[in-house]
C-alpha cells in the first residue's frame, strides 16, 4: 500500500509544469525577482529617534515603507535616501529604480539603542530619563501617562517659540 502511494506522488511530480489548466488556458510563468546591482543593504537597526543615510548607486524612482510609524523615508536627491526611526518595531523597505526594479528589499528594525538610558519604575510606573552626563527628562513610549504628556507637551510650547 505504502508503495502504491509512493509511485502516484512520483508520477504527479512528474507531471510537466506547463500542462493547461481545468479551463484550457496555459499557465502564467510568474517573473523571477531580478538581483540588485546595490551594494547589500540591510536589515536596518536604528534606534529610537535616530535618522541615517544610505547611498545607492542606481536612480531611485520609488520608495514604499510598510509602516510609517516605526520609520519615516525621505528621498533627499536621486541616490540618497534619509531614514527616521519614529516608534519601536520593524518595518519593511522597498526601492525601486528607474527601470521598475527593486533594487531594495529589506527590513528596518527600530530598538532602544540608548546606553545612556536610565528607566526609574515607581509605584508601577515607568520614568525615562538621559543621562549623559548628567540625567535630564526623555519620555518614551511606554513611560507614565500623565509624565510622558507634560514633558512632551512643554518641549511643544518651547518648540513653538522658534
Amino acid at each position: 500500500m505504502k508503495w502504491m502511494f509512493f509511485a502516484a506522488a512520483l508520477s504527479l511530480s512528474a507531471m510537466p509544469a506547463a500542462q493547461a489548466d481545468v479551463a484550457g488556458r496555459a499557465p502564467v510563468p510568474v517573473q523571477k525577482v531580478q538581483k540588485t546591482t546595490s551594494e547589500s543593504v540591510g536589515p536596518i537597526l536604528l534606534s529610537f529617534q535616530e535618522a541615517v543615510s544610505i547611498d545607492i548607486p542606481e536612480t531611485i524612482a520609488g520608495v514604499s515603507v510598510g509602516s510609517p510609524y516605526i520609520a519615516d523615508v525621505a528621498v533627499h536627491d536621486e541616490h540618497k535616501l534619509f531614514i527616521s526611526a519614529r516608534s519601536y518595531g520593524r518595518t519593511s523597505l522597498h526601492v525601486i529604480d528607474k527601470d521598475g526594479r527593486v533594487v531594495i528589499d529589506t527590513v528596518i528594525h527600530v530598538v532602544d539603542g540608548s546606553q545612556t538610558k536610565l528607566s526609574l519604575v515607581r509605584a508601577g510606573s515607568t520614568y525615562t530619563y538621559d543621562c549623559a552626563p548628567g540625567c535630564e527628562v526623555a519620555p518614551t513610549p511606554g513611560d507614565e501617562k500623565t509624565y510622558f504628556e507634560d514633558v512632551t507637551g512643554q518641549i511643544g510650547v518651547l518648540n513653538d517659540g522658534d
